[in-house]
């Protein structure tokens, strides 16, 4: 059985291949900072996004929607500034986002809120 961190890469992945899909570039993977981690940043159209990215398998824990509550959005928050001011240049917007994966049979439901502040 996969441990909940290789299970993450695997959807963190397949939510890249999503956002690829649709026309963005991959910036970074799973950046760490001592505010926390973001598991996806990515460019389109001179805007960066910072995403985090959940999975569910079923909905019996919730919808991956669920699991982004107020704590979560402030230290992505924290964390997406630390790396603006760390590693960011030429960007002059900014989103926090969210991509949830649920699976539905053999098929998997893209939730994407482009930006979880608005």
């Amino acid at each position: 059985m996969m441990n909940k961190r290789l299970i993450g890469k695997a959807y963190e992945a397949l939510a890249l291949d999503y956002l690829v899909a649709n026309n963005f570039d991959l910036v970074a993977k799973n950046y760490f900072c001592p505010y926390g981690e973001i598991d996806l940043v990515v460019c389109k159209d001179d805007v960066i996004y910072f995403i985090e990215v959940k999975y569910r398998s079923n909905l019996s824990y919730g919808s991956p929607r669920d699991a982004i509550n107020y704590q979560k959005m402030q230290r992505m928050k924290k964390t997406a500034i630390y790396y603006i001011k760390d590693e960011c240049s030429g960007f002059k917007h900014f989103k926090i986002s969210f991509l949830g994966i649920l699976k539905s049979g053999d098929q998997y439901v893209y939730d994407f809120i482009e930006n979880i502040f608005s």
